[in-house]
């Protein structure tokens, strides 16, 4: 059962990656329909939503185990 868990959890992770990589040039085009001329905003940061939530889910799981040894 937790190798089960474990491999939905990776399998959500690389869809959640590939949507992530799959829709930026779809937001690119929406945010230059928007503003009506071609230009780069926030846009361009899209791809890196998993890396921040792999960062943060990482920097949580370190100090869990800081707190848990004192």
């Amino acid at each position: 059962m937790k190798i089960m868990k474990r491999k939905i959890k990776q399998v959500c992770w690389w869809i959640f990656i590939g949507l992530c990589f799959g829709i930026t040039p779809y937001i690119f085009t929406i945010a230059d329909l928007e503003r009506g001329y071609n230009g780069t905003g926030g846009e361009i940061f899209v791809p890196l939503i998993p890396f921040l939530v792999w960062a943060i889910k990482d920097s949580i799981k370190e100090m869990k185990g800081v707190f848990k040894n004192d």
